[in-house]
């Protein structure tokens, strides 16, 4: 599935490139933070546990391919954190508390629209850890897993070639991120649970972020009048 989303990504890229008038880069850096949620039927309906609504947050950098004014492909490397906290309410002694940490790839296609822009695309995640109530758990938790992402923000400030942007994105993993190992003991809510619900449900992460970004400009492709050939530029 990875594959064939950077395979068809790779033919996006190269006809904007062989299309595109003017080509121009930017890099920056990033934070994000704001609501994780571990969607889960049996989880969100026990009527022993409580659900909270948790927030994370992630850091990183970007890089983006844009071309002329109105389309761009970014590519985001984040390092994120998540959690979900269950409250037994039965027996506070028995409250579920689930921690990640993941390595986020982020492929999208952005669309801008005067101070605003629209993006799309795919995430692809990479589990550095997964812990319930502190104790280690990732084996009992997928290694990797995609997600789709969508966002739209707009220019906070801006002066020459830096600028500010501020925006939202809403992240959803289509995969279950739990294992083998993991679905026959009760994950995500294991020690509450230490065998599977009786129908067993998926258990996919739904993000909403605040998303904050400070990019620089780095240059562009251009054709020179005298002999039409492309030639890169650096901003002053």
């Amino acid at each position: 599935m990875k594959r064939r989303h950077l395979f068809i990504l790779g033919i996006l890229l190269n006809s904007l490139l062989l299309n595109a008038q003017d080509m121009w880069f930017d890099a920056g850096i990033k934070g994000a933070w704001g609501p994780t949620i571990l969607m889960n039927q049996n989880t969100m309906t026990d009527n022993v546990l409580d659900q909270k609504l948790n927030t994370g947050f992630g850091v990183g950098g970007k890089f983006g391919f844009n071309f002329g004014y109105i389309h761009g492909i970014t590519f985001d490397l984040m390092y994120s954190n998540g959690h979900q906290l269950y409250d037994n309410v039965e027996n506070v002694n028995n409250d579920i508390d689930v921690k990640w940490k993941t390595y986020d790839l982020y492929v999208l296609y952005r669309m801008y629209r005067t101070i605003n822009y629209l993006e799309l695309g795919p995430k692809f995640s990479k589990v550095q850890s997964f812990t319930n109530n502190d104790v280690e758990t990732s084996q009992y938790y997928v290694k990797n897993y995609p997600s789709a992402v969508l966002g739209f923000g707009w220019y906070a400030f801006g002066r020459k070639t830096f600028t500010g942007t501020i925006g939202l994105r809403f992240e959803y993993a289509f995969n279950d991120i739990i294992s083998k190992e993991g679905k026959d003991l009760g994950y995500p809510v294991n020690p509450f649970k230490t065998v599977a619900y009786e129908n067993y449900k998926t258990t996919n992460p739904l993000i909403a972020q605040l998303v904050f970004e400070l990019n620089w400009g780095l240059g562009y492709f251009a054709k020179t009048a005298c002999g039409g050939r492309r030639h890169f530029f650096s901003f002053d």
